[in-house]
């Protein structure tokens, strides 16, 4: 697996030219962040409607796109059964529906930019999973090796590839299920005026995307 990153947050803010562009008192920073936070993470459009970052059937598409961004980083070069990667979307869409923030108050800045603080409680899910997934692929690696020594009939590449996938995606629901967060914290995401559009700085969403998810357990892979 890769390092997980959304992009459904910056595709958002693309859409929202036509509504926030310009320096008016009237755009709410915070509100406007809560908005694509939760229609990213916790596919809750109730915000980016309010907000008029877009319409609910805009909202669950850019959902849609974010998980399938996800899968791509999960299965690139694979392919999977459909069943399996069904199981793994509703996988990935309660990870992502448990991460643990609050988006605070806006403080305005130069040029017409915002600092939103949002505080967050890493979630320590990926380390778990990858302990255990690793200890039951290496098992049934190990039995499969020691069956093809012998002899013996063992399932087609493309079988133990599922097989793996399978115990990988088992893994994170067990992890899931025993999910523990770290103390609350605190980060930034600056919204930006460019071009008469706000838009959330991109280091920025990718640097909460590293806080909310203990990610280094998937770079040391």
């Amino acid at each position: 697996m890769n390092k997980m990153r959304k992009v459904v947050v910056l595709l958002a803010a693309v859409m929202a030219a036509a509504v926030l562009g310009g320096c008016g008192n009237s755009f709410d920073a915070s509100g406007y962040v809560k908005a694509l936070l939760d229609n990213s993470y916790k596919n809750d459009s109730t915000e980016f409607v309010e907000q008029k970052v877009g319409t609910k059937e805009q909202a669950e598409e850019l959902y849609e796109q974010g998980i399938d961004t996800e899968m791509n980083s999960i299965t690139a070069q694979v392919q999977l059964s459909d069943e399996l990667s069904a199981e793994y979307r509703e996988v990935l869409k309660d990870i992502f529906k448990n991460v643990k923030y609050t988006v605070g108050e806006a403080t305005k800045g130069e040029n017409n930019s915002y600092e939103v603080e949002v505080k967050y409680q890493k979630m320590n899910i990926f380390a778990p999973a990858m302990e255990s997934f690793n200890t039951t692929s290496q098992a049934y690696i190990a039995e499969m090796t020691e069956k093809a020594q012998n002899g013996e009939e063992t399932p087609s590449e493309e079988e133990m590839t599922e097989e793996i996938y399978a115990m990988l995606k088992d893994a994170l629901k067990e992890s899931l299920g025993n999910v523990t967060y770290g103390d609350e914290e605190t980060t930034t995401i600056r919204i930006e005026l460019k071009d008469k559009v706000y838009t959330p700085n991109e280091d920025d969403i990718y640097n909460l995307e590293t806080l909310l998810f203990d990610n280094d357990a998937i770079a040391a892979q």
